[in-house]
Order: C-alpha cells, then sequence, then structure tokens
C-alpha cells in the first residue's frame, strides 16, 4: 500500500496545483471542493485497503483532469505517466502502453521526460512478456548513466528468462564492474549454467571445468558450482580432488551438506584408507550443524564400522538431543529388527510405515526468501526468482 501512496505523490501535487488555479474563479470553488474531497476520499480508501476503489477513483479524477487541459507541461507529464503505471498495476497493460507511448510520441516533453517513459514502457512489455521490446529498449538506457543499473539489472532478468547464458554473463560482468558488488550469486549461476549445457552436449570437459572456477571466482561461496566441480573431478577418477573440492560445502553454506554427502560416500568408496578422514569429517561437520542427514550418515558408518549395536547406540543419543522424525523413523527400523515376530513388531511396523508416509509427503526444500517449498532442489526460486535460497528442509 506504501508504494502505491508514492505512486500517487504526483497526482496530489497536480491537483494541489489544479485547485489552487481553478480556486481563485469563485465559480469554480464549488467544483475545487468537490476535487479536494474526492482526493482525501481516495486516501482513505487507501488506508482501509480498499485498492481497487482508490485506484478507479484516482484514474476518473486524472481523466478528468486531462480532458480539461488543467494543468500545466511538467504537471501533466507526472499526471499521464502515473496513470499509465496505475493502468499497469490493474493488469490493463494496453491502456498503460497507449498512454506511455503517446508522452514517447510526444515533442513537447524534454529528453528526461523520454527516458523515465522508456523505462516505463519497458515495464509494460515486460509485464505482456514482449521480451524483445523491452530488451531493445532497456539497451537504448544501458548508455543513460542515470538508468544504467537499472537497466542492467533488468536484463540480465530478460536473459535468464531466455535462457541466453552468455548475453546474461555479459551483462552480469558488466553489473559487477558498476555497482562493485561482492556478491554476485545470480552471476556465478550463470557460469553454472553454461557448464550444465556443456555437460549435456558433453563437449570438452575443460570447458567445463573453466566456467566452474570462473562462477567460483566471481562467488566463492556458489555452492553448486562445487557440487558439479566435484562430479567433473570423479568422473576424470581423480576421486581425491573430488573429496576435497567437495568438503569445501561446509564452509560455504552448511545447510547444503546433505547435498554433498551421497556422492562424498561414493568418493570414499574408492579410496578406503582414507576411511578414517570420512569419520573425522563427519565428527566435524556434527560439531557445526548436527543435521539429520549427518546423524544419519554418521550411523550408517558406524553400522558397518563397529556393527548395529555401536550405529543403535549414537542414534539413540542424537534423538535423545535433537528429535525429529527422520532419526525417528531410523530408529524404529532397529526396533523392528531386534523384536521377536508378534503383536509388538506389528505395531512398530505401523508406526514406522505411518512416519514413512509422513516423510514422503512433507516438503524437502524451502525458499529462505519467499517460503515456496519444493520436493526437490531447485536453484532458482520459481516464485521469487533469487538464486540459490532453497535449502534443504531438516525434518
Amino acid at each position: 500500500m506504501l508504494e502505491l501512496l508514492f505512486l500517487l505523490l504526483p497526482i496530489a501535487a497536480a491537483y494541489g496545483w489544479y485547485m489552487g488555479n481553478r480556486s481563485a474563479k469563485k465559480d469554480q470553488e464549488e467544483i475545487s471542493n468537490k476535487l479536494s474531497r474526492d482526493y482525501m476520499t481516495g486516501v482513505n480508501f487507501l488506508l482501509s485497503n480498499q485498492q481497487e476503489k482508490a485506484v478507479d477513483l484516482f484514474l476518473k479524477m486524472l481523466e478528468k483532469q486531462e480532458s480539461e487541459n488543467a494543468i500545466d507541461n511538467s504537471s501533466q507529464f507526472e499526471a499521464e505517466l502515473t496513470l499509465g503505471n496505475l493502468f499497469r498495476s490493474r493488469g490493463e497493460v494496453d491502456r498503460a502502453l497507449r498512454i506511455h507511448q503517446n508522452i514517447d510520441s510526444n515533442p513537447n516533453y524534454t529528453y528526461e521526460q523520454k527516458l523515465l517513459t522508456k523505462q516505463q514502457l519497458a515495464k509494460d512489455f515486460m509485464f505482456i512478456g514482449f521480451l524483445d521490446r523491452a530488451e531493445k529498449l532497456y539497451l537504448e538506457l544501458c548508455e543513460e548513466p542515470d538508468y544504467t543499473e537499472n537497466a542492467l539489472h533488468e536484463l540480465a532478468n530478460i536473459y535468464q528468462r531466455t535462457k541466453e547464458w552468455h548475453k546474461a554473463i555479459e551483462i552480469g560482468e558488466r553489473y559487477r564492474k558498476l555497482t562493485q558488488s561482492e556478491s554476485n550469486t545470480s552471476l556465478s549461476h550463470y557460469y553454472c549454467e553454461l557448464a550444465l549445457q556443456q555437460k549435456q552436449e558433453q563437449k570438452n570437459r575443460q570447458q567445463i571445468i573453466t566456467y566452474l572456477t570462473k562462477a567460483l571466482t566471481v562467488s566463492p561461496n556458489c555452492v553448486r558450482a562445487t557440487l558439479i566441480l566435484s562430479q567433473e573431478y570423479a568422473l576424470q577418477n581423480n576421486y581425491l580432488q573430488a573429496i576435497n573440492t567437495l568438503q569445501k560445502v561446509a564452509k560455504q553454506n552448511i545447510d547444503y551438506v546433505s547435498e554433498s554427502l551421497p556422492a562424498l560416500i561414493q568418493y570414499y568408496q574408492h579410496l578406503p584408507e582414507h576411511l578414517s578422514e570420512f569419520e573425522h569429517y563427519l565428527i566435524h561437520l556434527q560439531q557445526q550443524k548436527a543435521s539429520s542427514t549427518v546423524v544419519l550418515t554418521m550411523t550408517h558408518y558406524l553400522e558397518k564400522k563397529s556393527g548395529t549395536l555401536a550405529a543403535k547406540n549414537y542414534l539413540y543419543h542424537q534423538l535423545e538431543k535433537q528429535p525429529t522424525m527422520r532419526l525417528f523413523h531410523r530408529f524404529i527400523q532397529y526396533q523392528i529388527d531386534e523384536v521377536e515376530d508378534g503383536n509388538g513388531k506389528e505395531s512398530l511396523k505401523l508406526l514406522y510405515n505411518i512416519v514413512d508416509e509422513r516423510l514422503k509427503q512433507g516438503f524437502k526444500y524451502r525458499c529462505h526468501h519467499c517460503g515456496f517449498q519444493s520436493h526437490k532442489l531447485i536453484w532458482q526460486c520459481p516464485s521469487c526468482r533469487h538464486w540459490e535460497t532453497i535449502t534443504p528442509i531438516d525434518n
């Protein structure tokens, strides 16, 4: 609602001038008072969360204002621009486009006013999916210092949607140099996307590593690049390098460790002489964040190393500290394996199946930016479009 209030400020300014001018004429005092009342009515609609009524009222006011040619050139520009933006906010983009295009072709407006209009036109085209037209406008605005940063940001959004990753990288690099930003998460994922394209097309594997290295250069905490890079080393049978790479995930973002452990187990199986290092790594992870995945991985490792009893005792103590559905689910399985056939075992099996079904129904990942939930890991949230904000849920 606050955004809409700010959007309507030009209307207030235009109407202030309008009513001041008209109130000088006694025969128009009644009209001026009505306009004032209409404006306050619109504000009250906004404050009471009746935005649709407020927008309808302000649109009628602006249309009347335009039809009577009652405002000066500057105020008219602000009123027309606001009118177009209001139409777009209502989804009436055809009317917004017509208004903004008329402003753009009006010879009475200044160059700066035309630039602001082009920006709104580009938003109109983005809204209805005419990305090629929006791209053309944003490319023009890139050359204008006051509009460069926003235009580059929007161009990156366009190339993400069209999956033109080379263009996205070019724009992303320009944006990084312009803003001197230390957070280049989006750019790192553009490089990851190129690396995946190379993998799918089975092209030069060295080029894949080059892209992934570049991703980690622009954003050292890019977990996705680390995961893919470790896979590449494993495909080259360089399991020690794959392990060293994968273990960096814990430093990059501890929340993604669960995504690295299945592959890490496979790599260590090729290097049995290093298994003791794997145990030390798991202990280190548990000290940092004893997630269910870490605990279950350690349980499995202890079962292989020291037997079922040691694994069960370890799991029992962890369950006391951190009662989660996944740990409870595994502990029930140990109980089922131990008890003799009978009603007790059948009851445990029923309980196991209930918990199992509950785990299958629950989401495994959640976006910490917008709350979107998913059953699989998605690197760009389909809801808020942020990169690397969907993380595993520890349940």
